[in-house]
């Protein structure tokens, strides 16, 4: 006969083994739920190890942009534009007047389907840090090349700004930097797609260079002989009202006669391209003792106005100009008139606003 106390033993016991039983069934279906959750296949398919086999997956690529273009017939179709990469910046003269200069750019893009999408071009000129142009560009044309597609258009140029430009160049040193610097805009429906683009070249002249020399010429009047030993011209004073050249005329007395020649005046005139831009007549009396060399100074100046004159002289005949200073000294002797000694100096310049060099 088992006692009481043995009885309650085997009651607990078994007890205890029943319930470790339905724990060990109820953990079997746990894990048997978490092998169907997809969301655990997820995190197991990105636990892979390095090196085991894993399902190819399509990942989004954000260095392009899908715009919806407006649906025709059927399915929304769309365009993909790519990261656009500006090759050329170009520039080059057009139309000019006395009133306005047009500057024409052209841009070429290494996308041959941009005229899929509407553009628009912003464009600013600078000569010297002086803010030439500022507009949006103007008759534009967009057509496929070799290389891609090429953005044509125009902008203008107040011929007033021309006067402010000639100043900075004068003063300094006969040099100009051009900068030219814009964007290319993509105007999507949500968005501006913006391509900057940025040139910028220098140049310099010396446009009194050919007004510069030595021995430049005699005359022989009976007794009298004379010669120019140098021409020298250098800047004066330059705004935008007026432009001086200062010219230094050394000449010799060549004679030996105790009467010495008298230089009472110099007249002169300077032009560039034909266009008249300084004439006058320097004052003074010259007295040349036998032997002695003596310097006269008179000052060409030029009425800034004129600059525009020749501004479209200049860019019509391919940034080039001739000049020439006509300088006659007037000599007496004995209180006569005895000779106009007429003598010119003539030279040329040229400049290279748009030079395709950095």
């Amino acid at each position: 006969m088992m006692t009481s106390g043995l009885k309650v033993t085997i009651l607990i016991f078994s007890l205890l083994l029943f319930l470790f039983n339905i724990g060990a069934y109820a953990s079997i279906s746990a894990c048997s739920s978490l092998v169907d959750d997809p969301g655990v296949k997820a995190e197991e398919e990105q636990s892979t190890a390095p090196g085991e086999e894993k399902e190819d997956k399509i990942k989004p690529n954000y260095d392009t942009l899908e715009e919806s273009l407006p649906p025709a017939t059927g399915e929304k179709p769309t365009i993909v534009i790519p990261d656009l990469k500006i090759i050329t910046v170009s520039n080059s003269w057009g139309k000019v007047s006395l009133d306005v200069t047009t500057v024409n750019t052209k841009i070429v893009i290494n996308d041959p389907n941009l005229y899929l999408v509407p553009l628009k071009v912003l464009c600013d000129i600078y000569l010297n840090g002086i803010k030439m142009v500022a507009d949006v560009g103007e008759d534009m044309q967009i057509t496929k090349c070799a290389s891609g597609t090429s953005v044509r258009f125009s902008a203008t140029i107040d011929n007033e700004n021309i006067i402010k430009w000639w100043v900075s160049h004068i003063k300094r040193g006969e040099k100009t930097k051009v900068r030219i610097e814009g964007k290319l805009i993509i105007s999507l429906d949500r968005v501006d797609l913006v391509y900057p683009y940025f040139r910028e070249t220098e140049f310099e002249t010396n446009m009194l260079k050919g007004l510069n020399g030595r021995n430049l010429g005699h005359i022989n009047v009976e007794i009298i002989k004379l010669g120019i030993d140098s021409l020298s011209s250098s800047w004066g004073k330059v705004s935008q009202a007026e432009t001086q050249i200062i010219h230094k005329l050394t000449i010799h007395n060549f004679g030996w006669l105790p009467s010495s020649p008298t230089v009472t005046d110099v007249e002169y005139e300077l032009t560039l391209n034909g266009i008249k831009m300084a004439r006058g007549n320097a004052g003074l009396p010259l007295i040349l003792l036998p032997g002695q060399k003596r310097s006269v100074t008179f000052t060409s100046k030029i009425n800034t106005k004129n600059i525009i004159k020749w501004w479209v002289s200049h860019i019509n005949g391919g940034e080039k100009t001739k000049y020439c200073l006509r300088y006659t000294p007037m000599v007496k002797f004995l209180g006569a008139r005895v000779a106009n000694w007429p003598n010119k100096r003539c030279g040329a310049f040229q400049t290279n606003f748009f030079s395709q060099e950095k």
